[in-house]
């Protein structure tokens, strides 16, 4: 999607834009509607998503003092993130809660630009070497179970920004899918030290005070 830049001219202009912006973030909250429909678009996702105990089966709860907790589906019991484990459970909680919050954007109108940055979600699944700093085929992972949660996290972010109205994923991999025709295809540029070229390159001008 294209973002509109503008500068804007006068303070009554401004003043009316921050009233309006300020009316379309209060119904975001409404009698918690807001935070409840990002709390079960959230749970619904993070079903979608690997994940582990004490993760497995468990709803999420994004609160309106902006708080995440988790809540186990055995005797309910509610986690904070320090509890929840494992790298791939902090991961899924975060996609299932980044994805959940756009959702709820777009189904209210929201001015939130529908473009999610994301950053090496195969991190859970390689372990820190020397080629950390390089591209990795997917098919250098040991652990079959490893190479699942990659493709089910691949697949759900590919379903999500398929189904979303006007929602843009850019992600920023070490991993590179090569048997995955969409994530070849979606694939706009590789750095990778065979090919010497890096996302910030050697040439660019260095910054003066």
């Amino acid at each position: 999607m294209g973002v509109a830049c503008g500068a804007l001219s006068g303070n009554g202009v401004l003043r009316r834009r921050n009233d309006q912006l300020d009316i379309r973030t209060e119904s975001l909250s409404d009698c918690c509607g807001g935070w409840y429909m990002v709390s079960n678009y959230s749970s619904e996702m993070l079903a979608q998503l690997p994940s582990a105990e004490p993760l497995t089966g468990a709803r999420m709860q994004f609160l309106a003092d902006e708080r995440i907790r988790v809540v186990k589906s055995v005797r309910q019991r509610s986690l904070n993130m320090v509890e929840v484990g494992s790298d791939q459970n902090y991961l899924a909680i975060h996609l299932a809660l980044l994805f959940g919050l756009h959702k709820h954007f777009e189904q209210v109108a929201s001015p939130v630009p529908g473009l999610l940055v994301i950053d090496q979600i195969s991190r859970p699944y390689y372990p820190k070497d020397e080629k950390a700093e390089d591209e990795r085929d997917l098919s250098e992972m040991k652990d079959d179970d490893d190479w699942r949660s990659m493709t089910q996290i691949v697949d759900f972010i590919f379903a999500e920004t398929a189904r979303a109205a006007g929602l843009q994923a850019l992600l920023i991999e070490h991993a590179y899918m090569a048997i995955d025709a969409r994530y070849v295809d979606a694939t706009v540029e590789r750095w990778t030290k065979e090919n010497g070229r890096k996302l910030i390159p050697d040439d660019w001008p260095e910054r003066t005070e």
